[in-house]
């Protein structure tokens, strides 16, 4: 028997536990007495061996990249994930934290648990496209600490799992915004995926900039996607179909706007002349598409930097760094021009 028995038998996490073992005051009376209870009934004894290696530090972070195979596969190359996983390595590095590397499949996340429960770790950091809250609660629950990249799925973020913070709502306005000033009034949206609240924000902050301007936005202008380059092909073809283009795009990621310049540029139709088209992440391929695509960058270095200064802080027993937003900010290349329409329209500025 072992604390993680312990704990489950006591219906409490392995952390209290440990407080348990350690004399911590911040125990409540009634918790204590119910896992030593339990301690007394199955004769636990922690050896003094044991304390040492619970108390001991690994320096060492595990980044775990967590894929479904039977989705998609994540690996240190994908176009957005690969700066962020580089740069939660460096940072660990300069605060002086060695990083394990581990690529697990949603359906056996039991290797990731290991690595904790064997104390090769001091913390860990989850990069997925997929919904990792049924994860996170169960490392949560047996006391390991661990950050996030993506906020997608967590709406409200547990407290003590540090996840680097986008404002998806405002920086979508202000893409929208930039499609606007340009004299652009039928605007269309390539969304991601509406379960995950990246995408959410982003549709909202799109009908923030055409409500400012007294405009409606119409189904017709919304395609819902899943965030693939595929979906920008679908839109484009649906649109077409229906006679629905819009004169301007707003891609709700780089992805879909590699999509929708591809399918576009098959059927003759110019970009920025004909369609403008803007995308959202700012990949590193974006400045070689053709046109070179105008995008709303996010910053992902800073952000990956601010999460791993937050748990090495809570590792340490320090106060984490102040809780930051951060914002995507408009990069301007040749996919998007002024809205090519005659006299008075061309002047509203609409």
């Amino acid at each position: 028997m072992d604390s993680y028995d312990i704990a489950r038998l006591a219906g409490v996490s392995r952390k209290t536990v440990q407080r348990v073992l350690n004399n911590a005051a911040s125990v409540k009376p009634a918790t204590r007495d119910k896992v030593l209870g339990v301690m007394k009934a199955h004769h636990y004894e922690p050896s003094s061996a044991a304390r040492q290696l619970s108390a001991r530090k690994a320096h060492t972070m595990g980044l775990f990249i967590v894929q479904d195979a039977s989705r998609y596969t994540l690996h240190s190359d994908d176009l957005f994930y690969g700066p962020v996983i580089g740069a939660l390595i460096s940072r660990c590095a300069e605060l002086g934290y060695n990083t394990l590397v581990s690529v697990v499949d949603l359906s056996n996340v039991e290797p990731l648990f290991s690595m904790y429960r064997q104390r090769s770790i001091d913390g860990g950091f989850i990069v997925s496209w997929s919904d990792m809250r049924p994860v996170v609660s169960r490392l949560l629950e047996a006391g390991f600490r661990v950050g996030l990249f993506d906020e997608g799925f967590f709406r409200d973020f547990p407290a003590d799992v540090p996840i680097p913070h986008l404002n998806n709502r405002g920086s979508a306005y202000h893409a929208a915004r930039h499609l606007l000033e340009l004299g652009h009034r039928r605007i269309g949206i390539l969304t991601g995926d509406m379960s995950n609240h990246t995408a959410q924000e982003r549709l909202k902050g799109f009908e923030d900039a055409i409500a400012e301007r007294g405009l409606t936005v119409e189904a017709a202008q919304v395609y819902y996607g899943q965030f693939t380059e595929e979906d920008g092909v679908r839109a484009v073809e649906s649109w077409l179909a229906e006679g629905t283009l819009p004169e301007a795009l707003l891609c709700s990621n780089d992805l879909m706007a590699y999509g929708a310049l591809k399918t576009l540029a098959g059927h003759g139709i110019a970009v920025p002349d004909d369609v403008s088209v803007i995308g959202f992440d700012d990949l590193l391929v974006s400045q070689y598409t053709h046109p070179p695509l105008t995008t709303m960058h996010v910053p992902r270095v800073e952000m990956a930097a601010h999460v791993v200064d937050c748990l090495v802080a809570a590792v340490e027993g320090r106060e984490a760094p102040s809780s930051q937003v951060f914002f995507a900010r408009l990069t301007e290349r040749q996919s998007c021009s002024k809205a090519m329409r005659s006299g008075t329209e061309s002047e509203i500025g609409v």
